[in-house]
């Protein structure tokens, strides 16, 4: 079971005043005299999705740490389209921004008393709020570890979540959101669309979906059959709040950095540990590598993987020993 932490009158970036805003988190390890860490959830994950990088022995190890864990707005947990009431449920629910989250996630720290923490770790979108995080707040956080993401969303990325998008809402039974039961045909338009995005050509190539755990099956329709109901139990609106929200975030857009992506960067005092995966097709490693030569503490290493986007999440032996050695490296630096 996850804790809500409940705030009232919660002014979005974009005007919207939310009369209460809950935010789902979860504690693990205990206060053992260090900062605590903070993680940040990815694209319609929980708590439950960071378990590759939390238990003993691992990045997160709750017998060593402080584990504060927060939930996206959206996702189900928190406040969300599926559970807010009238006049902000299912499709009136507005669009959020990282920056909404991490003001939130903010606040539950300053309830906790909080001041500082060692470190915000996430992946993909998780990767966007914790750079946001040394952005927003650089006095608070001392190291930063961006799996699998970036400081904005790129053109490109923008390009595919408009598609993924576009899925969704072309199942009739959609209805412009206000739909009576799951528009199934849309969800599993958009799983199948993804899969050639969130896996690599090679993984493809060499058929290593026979040998993943969460894909194993014996031939590409096999596989397939399996993706396409990856996310027939979610609602579809928290997942098109969930894409509204990644496409559009950029810590250029930052309140008072007028849109320069350069200056934000500049002004980050956190050390900063970005893990692009060799072949993400949208996370590129060149818009990566770009961003941290704008950092003063930045470092770049390459998760070599044939697993794509999804290398960041684990789901193969190497791609989780690469990302656990790197960031036990980065906190014991």
């Amino acid at each position: 079971m996850v804790d809500l932490f409940t705030l009232k009158d919660f002014r979005l970036e974009s005007g919207i005043v939310l009369p209460q805003v809950q935010l789902a988190y979860q504690i693990s390890g205990k206060p053992n005299g260090s900062l605590p860490i903070l993680t940040c959830t990815a694209f319609s994950q929980t708590y439950d999705d960071l378990a590759y990088l939390r238990r003993p022995g691992l990045a997160l190890d709750p017998e060593q740490n402080w584990l504060i864990h927060t939930e996206l707005l959206g996702n189900g947990r928190s406040s969300s389209p599926s559970n807010l009431p009238p006049p902000f449920a299912g499709p009136d629910f507005p669009a959020v921004t990282i920056r909404d989250n991490v003001r939130l996630q903010a606040a539950l720290l300053d309830q906790l008393g909080v001041a500082q923490v060692q470190a915000v770790i996430g992946a993909s979108m998780g990767g966007q709020q914790a750079i946001q995080w040394a952005v927003s707040y650089p006095e608070r956080v001392q190291k930063a570890v961006v799996i699998v993401g970036s400081c904005r969303t790129h053109w490109h990325g923008q390009l595919f979540l408009h598609s993924l998008a576009n899925c969704i809402q072309s199942d009739p039974k959609f209805n412009n959101g206000r739909y009576i039961t799951p528009p199934l045909v849309g969800l599993s338009r958009m799983s199948e669309a993804w899969a050639p995005w969130a896996f690599s050509p090679e993984f493809y190539a060499l058929q290593a979906y026979q040998n993943y755990e969460d894909t194993c099956a014996g031939s590409l329709e096999d596989f397939l059959s399996k993706w396409r109901t990856r996310y027939h139990l979610k609602d579809a609106n928290n997942l098109l709040c969930h894409l509204q929200t990644w496409a559009t975030h950029d810590v250029a857009l930052t309140p008072g950095m007028e849109g320069s992506l350069e200056q934000v960067l500049v002004q980050i005092k956190a050390r900063v540990l970005f893990l692009p995966s060799r072949t993400d097709a949208y996370f590129a490693i060149s818009d990566v590598a770009r961003e941290a030569a704008l950092i003063a503490q930045a470092t770049v290493a390459v998760i070599e993987s044939i697993s794509g986007h999804a290398a960041g999440f684990g789901r193969a032996l190497t791609d989780r020993k690469q990302i656990n050695v790197a960031i036990l490296d980065f906190l014991a630096e």
